[in-house]
């Protein structure tokens, strides 16, 4: 898998032929069958591989956390950055999805943990409630859009203060507004 990784994050999903991936991975056309019937689900194999990195990655930087903010702060930081550092492989996951069990139980696995976190934060007051489609469009959907422009070449590098720029905006629309009298 790691040859159509390094292919699909270099050229896309659909230049590399599957006949292409078999012979440089120097595996048979039989045993490549047997575990993907087609080139969707090889893509479909490796996206769910990417987006399972990048949540790990994304789960222990937030474990490092001591503070709802820093843990804010740090989740639009690291998207960032892991994007920087993948650029292939984030225009994989910034493209179409591509559904699996494997992405499906990752997924659970992900926003389970996103609200473990979440709720001491919540109950001692410096996070608002988790909305799962709210707070994640307020937490890392500026950041993703940026990311998008990003890959595509709109801007050359990422800049710390534009990093910094949506770390702030996602930290003040998630942190608790004391209730006033």
């Amino acid at each position: 898998m790691s040859i159509a990784r390094r292919r699909f994050a270099a050229e896309g999903t659909i230049a590399p032929t599957l006949d292409e991936v078999r012979r440089e991975a120097e595996v048979s056309v039989g045993s490549l069958y047997h575990h993907f019937p087609d080139k969707a689900a090889l893509a479909a194999a490796v996206y769910a591989q990417i987006m399972a990195e990048y949540q790990d990655g994304f789960l222990a930087m937030l474990r490092d956390q001591a503070t709802a903010e820093d843990g804010i702060r740090g989740g639009v930081r690291n998207h960032l950055n892991w994007v920087a550092a993948h650029r292939g492989e984030a225009v994989l996951l910034l493209g179409d999805r591509r559904d699996s069990a494997e992405l499906a139980e990752s997924n659970r696995n992900f926003f389970a943990a996103i609200r473990d976190w979440w709720r001491p934060h919540h109950t001692y007051g410096a996070l608002v409630a988790l909305r799962p489609g709210v707070t994640a469009a307020l937490w890392l959907g500026p950041a993703q859009e940026y990311a998008r422009y990003w890959v595509s070449g709109g801007v050359g590098g990422m800049e710390d203060d534009v990093v910094e720029t949506f770390a702030d905006a996602a930290w003040k629309a998630l942190q608790a507004r004391p209730i006033e009298e």
